[in-house]
């Protein structure tokens, strides 16, 4: 079963192999694809696509969605975007990746999403008032409100802080991942656009799991999503 698929992703695209490092862009109907398949575990492919779109998003606004399993990860952009120059400049750099880590997880729902259960177990928001109904989103919204509030005009606030440590400590493996940035970094990376999803690319974007990571504001958004 999985010869023939092996052999159907060679043909497409390439086959990882020590040393080397398969990237693939591909553009579809839902935007511009990039897969990249370091073969690290589902834990250290959160970080690396959060910690890799945040370093792209840096000099240019951009919102990406990001989806990750075992052997690989997907970064999802509505925008084109030069992917081989940015592997050219560094891009998979292993110099300071628990600055830009901490710094991807402020433009990350991975922080926000455990800021909200802080925040409902500190009793900063409450899900409903006794005899009232009170709904996700309304709730997913109050709590998302402290935490913008907090992380631009109260930095020294613990509650976000918290978030931040919790989701290095339980979601993500730092270590995993600064070990896998060094090893990419220094693999050498095959770069190939094939025309269809790959084998190895389609599980990802059937599965996607989407954390959005943007440096937009929200006036660029709502402009984006009335055009």
């Amino acid at each position: 079963m999985a010869r023939p698929l092996l052999e159907l992703q060679q043909r497409w695209s390439a086959l990882p192999e020590p040393g080397v490092l398969v990237v693939e862009l591909l553009k579809s109907r839902e935007g511009h694809h990039f897969f990249c398949y370091p073969f690290a575990g589902r834990t250290a492919h959160i970080g690396l696509g959060a910690l890799l779109a945040w370093r792209v998003a840096r000099d240019k606004p951009r919102t990406f969605s990001i989806s990750m399993n075992d052997y690989g990860f997907e970064l999802l952009c509505a925008q084109a975007f030069d992917w081989a120059a940015q592997l050219q400049n560094g891009l998979l750099s292993p110099d300071e990746p628990d600055h830009d880590i901490l710094a991807s997880l402020n433009s990350s729902e991975l922080s926000l999403r455990r800021f909200r259960e802080i925040a409902r177990v500190s009793g900063l928001v409450f899900q409903a008032h006794p005899g009232q109904q009170k709904s996700a989103r309304q709730w997913q919204a109050s709590s998302g409100l402290f935490y913008e509030i907090f992380r631009q005009h109260d930095r020294g606030n613990l509650l976000p802080g918290q978030a931040n440590t919790e989701v290095l400590l339980q979601e993500l493996d730092v270590r995993r991942i600064r070990f896998a940035l060094e090893r990419m970094n220094a693999n050498r990376v095959v770069l190939t656009r094939p025309k269809k999803p790959t084998p190895f690319a389609f599980p990802l974007i059937v599965g996607r799991l989407r954390e959005k990571v943007s440096t937009e504001k929200l006036a660029e958004l709502e402009r984006a999503a009335q055009r």
